[in-house]
């Protein structure tokens, strides 16, 4: 890796120029001869394998990295000191949205490495590597094991980022506390839907599951969801009523208390960011676009109907338009 050593030593010679200039002097003296030094020929009109200014839903990646056909990773490059974490959000949905695994944010001397598939309830928990170049050993290092074409095409380079999160959360998860959860009794709920009215919905087979496979925060934040979900299906007096599964609660129709096999819409626990599906039809889900300004981002067919996903915003109402909708489809009301 000599070239790469001699790479991050040339552009660190001429960090005080660096600092003056813009986002494409970056991209074209920083982040081009890295990638090529890890083994990327942006020259190969054969397989174009690095693309740049990628078009994606919603704007553009500033570099693309592709394997055969398949989009592999994406990297977003901004000015030597502007800091990265206001830019975060925008190349992790990025590649959240285009089914790339990892994104990676720079400004040429520091570098962020994300997993967009990470459970998680925000970007930062997608962090699995940071990198300063001035720190020469670990970033050669660390570019080897996330960057080098030969480990991302392999498919080693995901593996390390998995390895890397799983570490990591394992340093940050606290120590499991000495006193022992209490389940609420049914009589002591108020009236209104409530995170542990929720958890205490779910059964004990899925909430082990839940806590052996997601963060707390996560599954706090999930629960807490619903909870405003059943808020509102309380004050527009709609007869839905939620069933727990492993990865999501699906939101049933019920005819006098007893639950038909029709689910209507759901939230899924697994996708990051939290996801809504609803089961309408795509031209529906588009005409509520234009009437709405309810954006979808992607969708699932299968013999009976579309699943159209919604990421949920900090408010669920804002969704209210897709969820009056989607009622009145299934219900006729």
């Amino acid at each position: 890796m000599n070239d790469l050593r001699n790479t991050i030593a040339r552009i660190l010679e001429h960090k005080e120029r660096l600092a003056e200039v813009n986002e494409a002097t970056i991209q074209q003296y920083v982040v081009l001869p890295i990638l090529r030094a890890l083994g990327w020929n942006d020259a190969n009109l054969a397989s174009l394998e690095v693309l740049p200014e990628y078009a994606v839903t919603g704007g553009q990646v500033d570099y693309a990295l592709k394997v055969g056909l398949k989009l592999t990773l994406f990297i977003e490059c901004k000015k030597w000191n502007e800091p990265l974490d206001r830019h975060e959000s925008q190349v992790t949905n990025y590649a959240f949205n285009a089914g790339v695994p990892i994104a990676v944010l720079t400004n040429g001397k520091i570098w962020h490495f994300y997993f967009s598939w990470v459970e998680g309830t925000s970007v930062s928990e997608r962090i699995f590597c940071k990198i300063d170049i001035e720190d020469q050993e670990n970033t050669i290092s660390d570019l080897k094991k996330y960057l080098l074409k030969f480990n991302v095409v392999s498919g080693k380079a995901e593996r390390n980022a998995q390895i890397a999160l799983k570490e990591r959360e394992k340093a940050d998860k606290p120590e499991p506390s000495s006193i022992p959860k209490q389940t609420v009794a049914p009589s002591e709920f108020s009236s209104e839907w409530t995170v542990e009215r929720i958890r205490n919905l779910v059964s004990e087979e899925i909430r082990d599951y839940h806590e052996a496979s997601f963060s707390e925060e996560r599954c706090n934040v999930f629960y807490r969801t619903v909870a405003e979900t059943q808020n509102l299906i309380k004050t527009k007096d709609w007869r839905l009523e939620p069933k727990f599964h492993k990865k999501s609660c699906r939101f049933w129709l019920t005819d006098k208390g007893v639950t038909q096999v029709k689910s209507v819409f759901g939230i899924h626990l697994q996708y990051n960011p939290f996801t809504l599906h609803v089961r309408i039809m795509k031209k529906d889900a588009e005409e509520l676009k234009r009437q709405c300004r309810c954006e979808f981002y992607f969708v699932t067919k299968n013999a009976f109907a579309d699943y159209i996903y919604y990421q949920i915003p900090d408010d669920i109402t804002e969704l209210l338009p897709v969820l009056e909708f989607t009622y009145k489809k299934h219900t006729g009301n």
